[in-house]
């Protein structure tokens, strides 16, 4: 591990350890292969970061060619969900548009009735198989969006740092999926969002840097997980909080924290990326 990339380590250490709740944090270089993980194989809920594996599994049907992206899917009263989206607000029965459009619903805004769409579509207990089959153990899709019979019952879902940036690492370079199932899953991940669903990683970013991730929040716990496309340093990083403090209503200690993170292991990147490794600039 280098000196600079070891100091990085340290203070995103520090940042975790002065949060008031818990932070979990995972970094990897997708060039040299450096890993760094505080709380790394903490378990913290996942909320809508789950979507990602439910667009993987999308994929993996388009590219089968047992699900046709361009299907009409009518919109129907079962379909809406609360929470996140837009789909809750249409009038059912009068919205018919191709499945590839719920797809980029459910990534780009975040939409709950769509994503339980997928759900039914391609079904839990598949979604969990690829899932398992990505070497995950703690990562687990157990319920609907926004189901709080299934939560009241004991169900949730939940994932780790490590398990999430071994997910991005995988889209990045693929070794059980295809090529162009990572490949459309990327594309579908760094399109622009906006408000909350935009996440801290991209705030911590330049504009002119791209970036591909999902975020996610529920009650008490919010996250945000990617591929920084940081020229000739890409990287992975998984930010994670939990035990948001109750005072806390709308998170914003909570996001200004895991932003803080994100923007010290930019800085790192965009240093190691403009120099060379005995830190003359290039």
């Amino acid at each position: 591990m280098s000196l600079l990339f070891r100091k990085l380590c340290v203070r995103l250490g520090e940042v975790s350890e002065r949060y008031e709740g818990v932070m979990g944090v995972a970094v990897k270089d997708l060039t040299t292969g450096e890993y760094f993980a505080f709380n790394g194989d903490e378990v913290f809920p996942v909320a809508s970061t789950i979507k990602v594996p439910i667009l993987i599994e999308f994929y993996r049907r388009v590219e089968a060619k047992t699900l046709d992206p361009m299907m009409p899917v009518a919109y129907i009263e079962g379909h809406k969900a609360g929470g996140s989206g837009v789909m809750k607000t249409l009038t059912p029965g009068a919205v018919t548009m191709p499945l590839i459009d719920y797809a980029t619903l459910m990534i780009n805004v975040s939409d709950n009735s769509t994503t339980n769409y997928f759900i039914d579509l391609l079904g839990m207990d598949q979604i969990n198989a690829l899932i398992s089959k990505l070497g995950l153990r703690e990562t687990r899709l157990a319920r609907k969006m926004m189901d709080l019979e299934a939560f009241n019952a004991g169900k949730d879902s939940f994932t780790t740092p490590r398990e999430l940036i071994a997910i991005f690492e995988e889209l990045y370079k693929p070794k059980i999926l295809s090529q162009f199932v990572c490949g459309e899953t990327l594309k579908m991940l760094g399109r622009p969002k906006e408000g909350m669903v935009q996440g801290v990683i991209r705030n911590a970013v330049p504009d002119s840097v791209e970036v591909a991730d999902k975020s996610g929040w529920v009650g008490g716990a919010t996250l945000d997980a990617g591929i920084v496309h940081q020229p000739r340093r890409p990287y992975a990083v998984a930010l994670l909080t939990k035990h948001i403090h109750a005072s806390d209503l709308h998170m914003v200690n909570a996001l200004n924290t895991l932003t803080d993170a994100a923007r010290l292991v930019h800085a790192y990147f965009e240093e190691v990326s403009a120099s060379t490794p005995q830190g003359r600039k290039l």
